[in-house]
C-alpha cells in the first residue's frame, strides 16, 4: 500500500509544536493494527527466547556490549544480519531500508520494582508528559510532538495510548545532521497466553511525507519494542528488541551508542514512577496542611544520633515535604521533582523527603495516580479540586465517556 495515497492532511502552524495530523478512522485503525503486529512479532521472539532458547542468547549472533544493573545489552553481529534491514509497513508487508549502518539491539534481564510502576514511569500521552519523562530518564529525544492521538487512556485502562509522533535525535554537527523520526507509538498492558501480565511499548517508523517537520533533518527509521512481563515469582522480566537506521552516512560505531541510550531509558522507568507519585503526594500535603499543626523540629524522624551518641542538632534539620516532620541529612532523600511546565520548559525543584515517605511512594499503587492523571486531563478546563488518595478520605468520581470524534488529533 502506498502511504501517500491515504487521505492524510497535516495542518501547518507557525509553531511546529502545534502541527496536527488528521486521520480518517480507517487510517487510524491501520496504524493501531501495525503497532499491534509489531508487538505480536516481538512476543513471538520473546517466547522463543524464554521457552525454546531457555533465556540463552546465541553468542554467534549477538555480541554482549554492555551491562546496566541486571540488564544485558546485545548488538547483532554484522555477519549474522542481512545487508539491509526490513521494516513492517502499514499494509503488513516488509520493506527494505537502504541503510547498511542499521544496528540491531536486544536487551534482556530483570527489573527492579513492580510492573505497574514500570508502566507508570514510561507512560506518556501529551507533549508535556514527554518533557516530564525526558527529565526523569534523561533520554535523547528532543522536540517531541504528538501529531495525532489514536487511542487514549481511560480510568478503566489508564495505561493505554496510541498515537503518531515526531521528534529529533542527537544534535547537528559539522559533518552530521540531526535525525528526525515519525513514528507510531503504542503502549499498554495485556495478558499473555500463559496468563501473565505484560506491558508493551512500541515505537515504529511510518512514512508520512508531510509530517517530517524541519526539512533540514534527515529522516531516520526505527522499529523498537519493549516487553515487560510479571513472572510467577513476582519479578519483572524485560525483553527489548529492535533496530534503528540513521540513514545518510553515519558509521555504526557512532549510531549504536545513541540507540542504546534511547532504549535503556524506556527499559528502566520505575524510578521515574516514584518521582511522579512523590509529586502528587507533595501536592496533597500542600492542599491539606492549611490550619493543621506542624510537627515539632526537636528530633528527626529517624531518631539519628551524632558521633557522641546524643541527639543531632536540630538547627540543621529540614522538613519532609510530604509528612512535614523533621529530617536530618542521614534520613532524608533529595530528588528533582517536576513542579510545573511554563512555555514548554520543565521547572524542577529539589525536594527533600524522609525515607519513610519514600518507602510509602514505592508502596502506593501507581494505578491510583494514573487514574488521577486521567481525571486531571479530563477536567483540566475546569477548576476542580484534585482528589487525595494518600489519605483515608480518598474516593472516586464517575465520569461520562467522551463522544466519538470524527478525526483524531492531539491538542
Amino acid at each position: 500500500m502506498n502511504t501517500r495515497a491515504l487521505s492524510i492532511r497535516v495542518e501547518r502552524c507557525t509553531n511546529a509544536s502545534e502541527d496536527y495530523l488528521y486521520l480518517l478512522p480507517v487510517e487510524a485503525q491501520r496504524l493501531e493494527d501495525l503497532a499491534n503486529q509489531v508487538v505480536a512479532d516481538t512476543v513471538a521472539s520473546y517466547d522463543r527466547f524464554r521457552f525454546i532458547e531457555k533465556r540463552v542468547v546465541d553468542p554467534r549472533t549477538w555480541k554482549d556490549v554492555g551491562h546496566r544493573d541486571n540488564l544485558i545489552v546485545y548488538r547483532e553481529r554484522s555477519g549474522s544480519r542481512p545487508t539491509y534491514p526490513s521494516i513492517r509497513s502499514m499494509d503488513g508487508s516488509l520493506q527494505l531500508i537502504p541503510c547498511r549502518s542499521a544496528p540491531s539491539v536486544k536487551i534482556v534481564g530483570m527489573l527492579q520494582g513492580t510492573l505497574d510502576d514500570e508502566m507508570y514511569g514510561c507512560f506518556v500521552d501529551s507533549d508535556d508528559a514527554v518533557k516530564i519523562r525526558s527529565m526523569y530518564l534523561n533520554d535523547t529525544a528532543k522536540e517531541f510532538h504528538w501529531l495525532a492521538t489514536i487511542a487514549g487512556p481511560t480510568e478503566a485502562n489508564p495505561f493505554r495510548f496510541c498515537g503518531v509522533a515526531r521528534c529529533t535525535l542527537g544534535v547537528s554537527l559539522p559533518l552530521a545532521k540531526k535525525r528526525g523520526v515519525c513514528v507510531v507509538v503504542s503502549m499498554g498492558m495485556t495478558t499473555t497466553k500463559h496468563g501473565e501480565r505484560m506491558t508493551y511499548y512500541v515505537s515504529h517508523s511510518v512514512n508520512f511525507a508531510d509530517s517530517a517537520g524541519d526539512d533540514t533533518n534527515i529522516r531516520a527509521k526505527c522499529s523498537l519494542c519493549w516487553l515487560k512481563t510479571e513472572l510467577p515469582n513476582g519479578k519483572v522480566e524485560l525483553y527489548m528488541k529492535g533496530f534503528a537506521a540513521p540513514m545518510g552516512i553515519v558509521p555504526e560505531f557512532a549510531a549504536f551508542p545513541v540507540l542504546v541510550n534511547c532504549v535503556l531509558g524506556i527499559a528502566m522507568t520505575s524510578d521515574a514512577a516514584y518521582s511522579k507519585k512523590l509529586a502528587w503526594m507533595i501536592y496533597d500535603t500542600g492542599r491539606t496542611e492549611n490550619g493543621s499543626a506542624v510537627p515539632p523540629m526537636d528530633a528527626c524522624i529517624g531518631r539519628c544520633k551524632n558521633a557522641f551518641g546524643g541527639p543531632k542538632n536540630s538547627g540543621s534539620f529540614r522538613r519532609c515535604l510530604v509528612c512535614r516532620k523533621a529530617i536530618c541529612s542521614t534520613c532524608q532523600i533529595v530528588r528533582n521533582i517536576v513542579v510545573d511546565i511554563e512555555k514548554g520548559q520543565v521547572i524542577t525543584k529539589k525536594c527533600s523527603v524522609c525515607i519513610l515517605c519514600m518507602h510509602q511512594a514505592k508502596y502506593y499503587s501507581p494505578l491510583t495516580f494514573a487514574r488521577r492523571d486521567v481525571r486531571l486531563k479530563r477536567w483540566k478546563t475546569l477548576d476542580v479540586t484534585r482528589l487525595s488518595v494518600t489519605s483515608s478520605s480518598g474516593h472516586d468520581v464517575v465520569l461520562t465517556e467522551l463522544s466519538d470524534r470524527l478525526f483524531y488529533q492531539t491538542r
